[in-house]
């Protein structure tokens, strides 16, 4: 038995459909973030810091930062005035790990 045309024409616009939906389905802004809150400032003295930037799972630029008190990791706001001079002085580096405590000293300061 086979399928007519008008029938098969259906079937493939339904298939469609479907896949485009299970396709938009997957994608939920900010769900694969590692900061699922921030804070704008942190008065204790930071020795580490990670900068990951935006990706098509996560749509904000992240900036952790490792306490030295407990070693505790915060997530800084992007938006912060310490979080922008961390932003910028990694953009300043290039983004050269080994250079990470010229940021980290310039903090101290």
């Amino acid at each position: 038995m086979a399928f007519a045309p008008k029938a098969c024409s259906l079937f493939l616009v339904v298939l469609l459909g479907v896949c485009i939906q299970l396709y938009g389905a997957q994608y939920v802004p900010g769900a694969r973030c590692k900061c699922p809150g921030t804070i704008m400032n942190t008065p204790e003295t930071i020795v580490d810091f990670e900068i990951i930037e935006k990706t098509h799972y996560c749509d904000t630029t992240e900036i952790i930062v490792t306490l030295a008190e407990d070693g505790a990791r915060r997530c800084l706001n992007p938006v912060g005035r310490k979080a922008m001079l961390f932003v910028k002085c990694w953009n300043i580096i290039n983004k050269d790990d080994k250079q990470k405590l010229r940021c980290l000293k310039r903090k101290a300061e």
